[in-house]
């Protein structure tokens, strides 16, 4: 095995999202330590994670591309142990000769569903004027 070391240089921003990945990824794993504090929508959502930070690191090196795709058929089982629904992404493939192997180029990634929680965005309830709240 060919060993190619990476530029010291990455994109712009790329190295900032991937230390504050580094850092959700471990307060993630310090809130998350017993099977019970997982809900079905919490599980899809760091399946979704790894899948996507999987895709993004096999565009990195021929052998990055190699070492994610068992990665990403295992999440695909587990999201049929855990009754998850499968991804909108079709499973990524090995294209080129058995040398410069990449993962094929996946589609864009958009967060197509609907936003669950009072995240970005939540600007409060509204009460129309003339109406009072009970018991205030």
């Amino acid at each position: 095995m060919e060993i190619t070391e990476l530029p010291t240089t990455a994109a712009p921003g790329l190295a900032e999202n991937a230390e504050a990945l580094a850092d959700t990824a471990c307060t993630l794993h310090d809130i998350a330590g017993t099977p019970g504090s997982w809900s079905a929508a919490a599980a899809e959502d760091a399946v979704e994670a790894i899948e996507v930070t999987a895709l993004a690191l096999g565009s990195a090196h021929p052998a990055a591309a190699a070492a994610v795709l068992p990665l990403l058929r295992d999440l695909t089982r587990l999201r049929q142990s855990l009754a998850l629904p499968p991804s909108d992404r079709p499973e990524p493939a090995l294209e080129g000769d058995g040398e410069g192997q990449t993962i094929a180029p996946p589609v864009p990634i958009t967060r197509g569903r609907s936003r669950r929680g009072l995240g970005p965005g939540y600007k409060g309830l509204r009460i129309p004027a003339g109406r009072t709240v009970p018991g205030a």
